[in-house]
């Protein structure tokens, strides 16, 4: 029943909203004061949808919804790309998909000339792995067309909270890459650590804290990092926070409450480094970083100032910031604009093979 009340307060909201957004898009073609580039009228409703959904409907709902999502993802296009990991290869509950060009006959690490740690977003609270499905098969054609190279993902089914707070996703992707190296012997210039929104977010924690804690794990860090519009900081006290709230597809408020279930009973602070990388200062023997935002992404400054931190700490490091997009433009070709996926592809693959 309260799935259902959820639903109908979602559907019933929407209904102002969008023609208050369709009313907001004509207006700014005469009113347009900040003379700042409006989104187009799809962007606003993708936009607004998504605000709506992550504020009104529970957690357990977005699951079912992007788990669906997922499932007609994988029918249509995973037959030939997608291999389940053996489960006897499970480390400390983790799990994980092999994608690559004939999978069927394909092995982790044979015949790759990179392999991509992939943790996916979703605030730390909901995700698949298999979501980004399209953008991981763009990823391999466009590559192997432009620089020759066969490059294999393993995207990874990390644990979700509030059922697993921090740091138990960390510590699955951690786990994932030492089973990598120590048990498929790959080596780690070989290995790249990679996300998006939350999941960037994993992806830099879990490679600091190799580079800071070395008699932990007694492994070198990956080659590079890439990030997609990563949520760096639980804080979201920036000033793109406040000026892009209507633009963006991710909701303030909504974050708050997740970053609080990710730091669970961890008593953690949100400005814990450990949470928010934007606030770590230890940051010098990193990999290089590669890393996109969107200029309506209200984690824009976040982005901005943890790029800055590690070029002041010799970090090679490059920020693409296309002006026209929202968050996670780089994972869905449906929601980016101005050919800003396409372009993302390229600049990956250029940051990591040329």
């Amino acid at each position: 029943m309260n799935s259902i009340i959820s639903l109908f307060c979602c559907t019933l909201i929407l209904s102002f909203k969008i023609p208050i957004e369709i009313f907001a898009h004509f207006k700014s073609f005469f009113f347009n004061n900040n003379k700042r580039i409006q989104p187009t009228l799809s962007q606003r409703i993708m936009a607004t949808t998504s605000r709506i959904l992550e504020l009104y409907l529970p957690t357990f709902l977005l699951k079912i919804i992007l788990r669906m999502l997922s499932k007609i993802v994988r029918r249509v296009k995973g037959r030939r790309w997608v291999k389940k990991l053996d489960a006897s290869n499970e480390k400390d509950e983790w799990e994980g998909y092999l994608i690559a060009e004939n999978v069927e006959h394909s092995e982790i690490g044979k015949d790759a000339d990179m392999i991509i740690l992939y943790a996916h977003g979703g605030a730390f609270v909901f995700g698949d792995a298999l979501l980004p499905l399209e953008m991981f098969i763009d990823w391999i054609k466009t590559w192997k067309l432009n620089h020759g190279v066969n490059t294999q993902i393993l995207s990874l089914e990390y644990r979700l909270s509030p059922k697993y707070s921090f740091p138990a996703a960390r510590d699955n992707i951690l786990a994932c890459y030492q089973w990598l190296v120590t048990e498929k012997n790959i080596d780690p210039s070989k290995i790249v650590f990679a996300g998006d929104s939350a999941g960037g977010n994993l992806a830099i924690v879990s490679a600091i804290y190799l580079v800071n804690n070395p008699y932990l794990y007694s492994i070198d860090p990956p080659a590079a990092i890439v990030l997609l519009s990563p949520f760096l900081s639980g804080m979201l006290n920036t000033k793109s926070v406040i000026d892009n709230a209507s633009y963006d597809s991710l909701d303030p408020t909504w974050l708050h409450r997740c970053m609080d279930a990710y730091i669970g009973d961890s008593n953690l602070l949100p400005s814990c480094s450990m949470v928010s990388p934007v606030f770590e200062h230890q940051l010098s023997g990193l990999p290089k970083v590669w890393a996109c935002a969107g200029g309506y992404e209200i984690l824009l400054d976040d982005i901005k100032n943890f790029i800055g931190k590690l070029i002041q700490n010799n970090v090679k490091a490059e920020l693409v910031i296309e002006d026209t997009n929202f968050h996670d433009y780089a994972v869905g070709k449906a929601t980016s604009r101005d050919g800003a996926y396409e372009r993302s592809i390229k600049y990956i693959g250029k940051f990591l093979y040329d």
